[in-house]
């Protein structure tokens, strides 16, 4: 009889120790000269308050966006601020015609500041006289 609750309790409290961070990056748009793509929704999830994790943001035929997302905390005696702030490091990787571009973008999001940001990163590409420049822009939200 005490089993079945007992069995319950376990579950519940190794589905809450396994508790997750997810990053949710939503509204991407690749733009080259007024051609615009939209790329996928997608969510980085990271198991626990930090860790990291890559996600595939938009595969075309001669294009892939992907980035990986890496999520720390801060532990800082002296400053509550600090010590509150939650950094979200993102790389972006552009591969187009088999060359590859990419960006590293920090955030840190403090206290109770709402944790969502816009990214706008400019790429360029160049093959000889022939120059691309293509702009990535989404919208990131940390849970």
């Amino acid at each position: 009889m005490f089993r079945i609750p007992s069995l319950l309790a376990c579950a519940a409290l190794s589905f809450t120790l396994s508790a997750q961070t997810i990053y949710k990056i939503s509204n991407v748009t690749i733009t080259e000269k007024e051609q615009v793509r939209n790329g996928m929704d997608v969510s980085a999830m990271i198991k626990g308050a930090e860790g990291s994790d890559r996600v595939v943001i938009f595969a075309g035929q001669d294009m892939t966006l992907e980035s990986r997302v890496k999520v720390s905390t801060q532990n800082v005696k002296r400053s509550s601020l600090k010590s509150s702030a939650v950094n979200a490091m993102f790389e972006i990787d552009l591969n187009v015609d088999g060359k590859k571009d990419n960006r590293r973008v920090e955030k840190i999001y403090y206290m109770d500041q709402e944790r969502k940001s816009h990214f706008k990163e400019k790429f360029i590409f160049k093959n000889g006289n022939q120059v691309r420049v293509i702009t990535v822009e989404f919208d990131g939200s940390l849970e």
